[in-house]
């Protein structure tokens, strides 16, 4: 989910473990010369989660990465199965207070799916929406709400060994 952490922990973890991190949103940003926010706007919905799961399941081939994808990359089926397939999925479960207070304070990424309301409601319901994937996808859950980054990143190696 947007605001989770998700971006953090990878660079993290990437740094403790050694292993490359890829950002699919910021890789689709760097290929496109674009904002993640204008993507979503030039291209439908539809053709952006097309382009995310096309992407992301072409690089799930290569060598070992840590994966920082976009929250919504979990709608797609396709995308939820090569997860099982190739790696470990880690949900890190962070409350909807705890999200919106993230995202309304973080003033240098633009989310598209948050910036069109900034409500908490919506958000809510974004979460609703996708809470049962993320649940049946993840090998493990980590709530996240009172613990910094480097705690999840433990928790999240310990959790792998």
């Amino acid at each position: 989910m947007m605001g989770s952490g998700k971006t953090t922990l990878a660079r993290i973890l990437s740094s403790i473990l050694k292993i490359p991190y890829i950002d699919t949103d910021q890789d689709l940003a760097n290929i496109l010369d674009l904002r993640i926010e204008d993507i979503v706007k030039s291209l439908s919905e539809k053709k952006f989660r097309t382009l995310e799961s096309v992407y992301f399941i072409e690089h799930l081939k290569n060598i070992q990465h840590i994966y920082s994808t976009g929250g919504g990359i979990i709608l797609n089926q396709n995308n939820r199965s090569a997860m099982k397939k190739y790696g470990k999925t880690i949900l890190l479960q962070t409350s909807t207070k705890e999200l919106f207070k993230r995202l309304i304070n973080d003033t240098n990424n633009k989310r598209p799916y948050f910036e069109e309301s900034k409500n908490k409601k919506n958000l809510k319901n974004l979460w609703d929406k996708r809470e049962k994937y993320y649940i049946k996808c993840a090998d493990y859950i980590i709530k996240t709400d009172t613990k910094n980054p480097f705690e999840i990143a433990n928790e999240i190696i310990e959790n792998l060994k």
